[in-house]
């Protein structure tokens, strides 16, 4: 099968018979996703960028119309980008507030408080330890009508990297195409 990517790209996912397919977190097979619905796919990538799926994961709703709903790091979801996580780049810090710029091309401007958990790993951090460049995972809420974050995860450049490749984030989830090569093929 091919996947687009947000970015305009493609992926080719090979699949076989010991492919596991998920949907809204039960068994599912290759016939229950169409056109248009966004996955996670679990794999190996080789040399020449084609990924063999060790899993294919989706949900009801999940397609492009979803509002961006995205996965979660263990096939749960966040919830609702912008309104119930952030994810991305930090573009700046100007204490007490964060700009971030999410994998959906959207700069984000959240304000800390003093109830706001910072985290490296399992260190916790202070604001100041944050810089232009990290990358971050905020979950919490809107109140009044604005991104309140609960809690600020600082991510390594490898977890970043493992997310996009794995799907784990907005931009990572990939609406299924048609397979190009071989139209009988499941």
């Amino acid at each position: 099968m091919e996947l687009a990517k947000p970015d305009g790209t493609t992926v080719t996912v090979k699949i076989s018979d010991k492919t596991e397919y998920r949907k809204d977190r039960q068994a599912a097979k290759l016939g229950d996703f169409k056109v248009g619905d966004m996955v996670f796919v679990r794999g190996e990538e080789d040399t020449n960028h084609v990924v063999t799926a060790s899993m294919i994961a989706g949900r009801s709703g999940g397609g492009p119309e979803s509002g961006g709903r995205g996965f979660g790091g263990n096939g749960g979801g966040f919830g609702e980008l912008g309104k119930d996580f952030v994810i991305g780049e930090v573009k700046s810090v100007d204490a007490p507030k964060i700009t971030v710029l999410r994998p959906d091309n959207v700069t984000q401007t959240m304000e800390l408080n003093e109830d706001t958990s910072l985290r490296k790993g399992r260190d916790s951090i202070t604001m100041a330890d944050i810089q232009p460049g990290d990358h971050i995972v905020v979950r919490g809420g809107v109140q009044n009508n604005s991104f309140v974050p609960k809690s600020v995860m600082v991510i390594s450049p490898e977890q970043w990297k493992r997310m996009q490749e794995m799907g784990m984030m907005p931009a990572g989830n990939v609406p299924v195409n048609p397979p190009k090569s071989n139209p009988q093929q499941p």
